[in-house]
């Protein structure tokens, strides 16, 4: 049988006076330094995602106020300009057999410029760099395919325009048909331009809407992080500017 008080008096002295001391205090701090090397890495993390959180949201805030400075400019002043035209158009054709003359047309060949909006930083910090999930992500996608859409349509309407100049069309009947989306005598009607007008202005909306979900959602998650590493250090991130969405007749419209 081992005699264990006897083995370890011998081997406690053939061992450095304090060995056993300096050998927890060594473990005590290989251990602390860890800890606090993990505390460190974790604050650093937070600190970089809080910091990519406040960048995209400044993007979001961007994009934002790009489309609600469109929209206020240009589409709600074209889309107010072709709906008082087909209503007078309307009223012109309900009331044809008392009047005398014809309608007068006059065709908004305004062309918009397209809208430059920094979608790809945008995109690559909420994917690439934010832990974001759920609707915030949903409204990410959907932001960036609204941005696409309405792209595509402001380029439809200019190529639109351009085959409007080409065909020159001196029938007023004609002209009214193709801008209005009419029948014609050959029984042909092409909605394509009030349909285009349509688009844009609800595409407007959605780039809006899209973009300042988002940026809710991201202070949202902003918020959550912070008090996440609040034991540490206090980080502060931006708020995000108050908002008020309502649901149109015809898209989403900021009533801020």
């Amino acid at each position: 049988m081992i005699d264990w008080p006897s083995l370890f008096d011998a081997i406690s002295k053939s061992l450095p006076p304090y060995f056993f001391g300096t050998l927890m205090s060594a473990a005590f701090g290989a251990f602390a330094g860890a800890w606090i090397n993990s505390r460190i890495q974790t604050t650093k993390s937070i600190v970089t995602e809080l910091n990519n959180i406040r960048a995209a949201l400044i993007l979001c805030f961007s994009i934002s106020n790009r489309f609600v400075a469109l929209k206020r400019q240009h589409v709600r002043a074209m889309r107010d300009r072709y709906v008082q035209a087909d209503q007078e158009h309307d009223e012109f054709l309900k009331t044809r057999a008392q009047r005398r003359g014809i309608f007068t047309l006059i065709v908004d060949l305004q062309t918009i410029a397209p809208v430059i909006v920094p979608i790809a930083a945008l995109e690559r910090h909420v994917f690439e760099k934010i832990s974001l999930h759920g609707r915030g992500l949903a409204a990410a996608n959907d932001l960036i395919s609204a941005i696409d859409a309405f792209d595509k349509s402001i380029k439809y309407r200019n190529d639109l325009l351009d085959e409007m100049r080409e065909r020159r069309l001196s029938d007023d009947n004609a002209r009214a048909a193709w801008y209005f989306g009419l029948m014609t005598e050959n029984g042909i009607i092409d909605a394509r331009y009030k349909m285009n007008v349509q688009a844009i202005y609800n595409q407007a909306d959605d780039c809006i809407f899209f973009s300042q979900t988002l940026a809710a959602d991201l202070l949202t998650y902003g918020n959550k992080l912070r008090k996440k590493g609040r034991r540490g250090f206090r980080f502060g991130i931006p708020r995000a500017t108050k908002c008020r969405l309502v649901r149109g007749e015809t898209g989403w419209i900021n009533s801020a």
